[in-house]
Order: C-alpha cells, then sequence, then structure tokens
C-alpha cells in the first residue's frame, strides 16, 4: 500500500502532509526498530482495513482512490477544527 499512497502523492503533492498523517496513524509502536524501517501498517490491521473496505483483504486501492482518501481525510480533519 505503500507504493500506492507514494503514487498519490506524486500526483497531488498537496496531499503529503496528509499522508505522513496517515503514515503516523497507523504505524505499529516501534516501526523503526523492524525492517524495512518504514512506518508501514501491521499486517493484520491492513488485512483487516482493506477487507472492509473491499470485501477481501488482496484488492489494492487505486491511486485514484488514494488521493480520494487522503483529500477525504484532509477535509475531515478541517471541519473537526472548527
Amino acid at each position: 500500500m505503500g507504493g500506492v499512497v507514494l503514487r498519490a502523492v506524486l500526483r497531488r503533492p498537496g496531499l503529503a502532509a496528509e499522508a505522513a498523517r496517515l503514515a503516523a496513524a497507523v504505524a505499529p509502536r516501534g516501526w523503526w526498530r523492524r525492517p524495512p524501517h518504514l512506518p508501514l501498517p501491521d499486517s493484520e490491521y491492513r488485512q483487516w482495513r482493506l477487507t472492509t473496505a473491499y470485501g477481501r483483504g488482496d484488492r489494492e486501492p487505486t491511486v485514484r482512490e488514494m488521493e480520494e482518501f487522503l483529500a477525504w481525510r484532509r477535509r475531515l480533519r478541517r471541519a473537526r477544527a472548527r
């Protein structure tokens, strides 16, 4: 899923900060101590999240879906701040 997030940010750089917030929200504690030393979500969480979103855990989001998700997170966060 990290590659999809990266491609979404490359297409829409304004979503970079939200992608960083997402990584911080889903990364397990101590992620920097374990290879691949990236803030990637735990495999169980990732499987559950994909299953709840798509009905199956092996379906990857498209770049467009990830852009929409990041934009939605940003809108929601900004609305809560008001």
